[in-house]
């Protein structure tokens, strides 16, 4: 496996699933289709919010299971809001085969390659060249940065962040499906990904680059040639072109809405749908990070008070969001 990797940072919904499509297909690229989970396959602790799992001491034949189990669940369930709709794509046959001919799965280095190579395999029916780089992204890879770091010394990482209040948004959007969620697990997991931004970049430097998802869809090729820059990767025009496999990405919007290139249509749509509890919490939690990337401190004029339920808010999650609210 090539020793040169790409790792894809960013909390839900904050723009990971675009940028991931827009290196599709790029000549120099292996972009697996969907997110990895290296480490929690791996038993390790994961602090993530929305993907929280305690450690576990497993053997590596519950390693490789876990691995086949995530493999077959790609391939036969939609992504829907969360990720890539790889169904079909996937051969488990070869994926089973070559993930067993692996070695050394007590060595997370040694393991994460023959998941990689493995996947590829399954994709490609042929060996993972060693002149591809490979590009993963995995919404809990901040917090593992400084230990893909320590495995791939050579590796780059691309952290895409989004205006708070948006993503706040749009994550509970993603979490509504029966009726308004308890915030808890969405708030652990912004200030995770916004935590190991801060630190990540105080320790990996010059190897860290972060960008704005605003910045992206506004200004997509001024952003796609600095990243470009950055990896040392050639501009090619599939870099404008979100693909899934070399097929359209049609995106993961919580409205359901296809597209089929960049867009800053939805841009500012979570003022219509943002209620006066997260501009609350946004501007008592993350104050640090809209002043430091210069996004615009949002008081909410709509006359609602704090108190108001929110729509499809059922009494014991607004009881539970309120107390949330004053534990902060």
């Amino acid at each position: 496996m090539n020793k040169n990797p790409i790792f894809i940072l960013g909390a839900h919904k904050s723009g990971t699933s675009l940028l991931r499509s827009l290196f599709d297909g790029h000549s120099e690229l292996f972009v697996i289709p969907i997110e990895a989970h290296f480490f929690q396959h791996n038993g390790y602790w994961v602090d993530y919010g929305i993907r929280r799992q305690y450690p576990e001491n497993i053997n590596e034949k519950q390693i490789i299971n876990n691995y086949i189990e995530w493999i077959d669940k790609s391939n036969t369930t939609p992504g829907g809001f969360a990720d890539s709709d790889t169904r079909g794509l996937w051969d488990i046959t070869k994926f089973k085969e070559k993930i067993k001919q692996g070695t050394d799965y007590s060595n997370i280095k040694k393991s994460i390659e023959n998941y990689i190579e493995a996947m590829y395999y399954s994709l490609y029916n042929e060996e993972l060249p060693n002149d591809i780089r490979v590009v993963e992204k995995s919404v809990e890879n901040a917090e593992f940065a400084i230990e893909l770091k320590k495995i791939f010394p050579n590796a780059k990482f691309v952290h895409i962040i989004r205006n708070p209040y948006s993503n706040l948004v749009s994550i509970r959007k993603f979490k509504s499906k029966r009726g308004y969620p308890f915030l808890k697990r969405i708030i652990a997991s912004l200030y995770n990904s916004y935590y190991f931004l801060e630190k990540n970049q105080r320790i990996i430097t010059k190897d860290y680059l972060v960008i704005k998802y605003e910045d992206l869809v506004t200004k997509p090729k001024k952003i796609i040639n600095e990243i470009s820059d950055f990896l040392d990767i050639a501009k090619e025009e599939i870099l404008y072109k979100p693909t899934v496999q070399g097929q359209q990405w049609h995106g993961n919007s919580t409205t359901g809405k296809k597209f089929k290139t960049i867009s800053s249509e939805r841009l500012f749509k979570w003022k219509e749908e943002i209620n006066p509890l997260e501009v609350r919490i946004i501007n008592k939690k993350f104050k640090y990070i809209i002043d430091k990337y210069n996004y615009n401190f949002y008081e909410n004029k709509n006359k609602k008070h704090l108190l108001y339920p929110a729509k499809q808010e059922g009494l014991k999650v607004y009881i539970a969001n309120r107390i949330l609210y004053n534990y902060f």
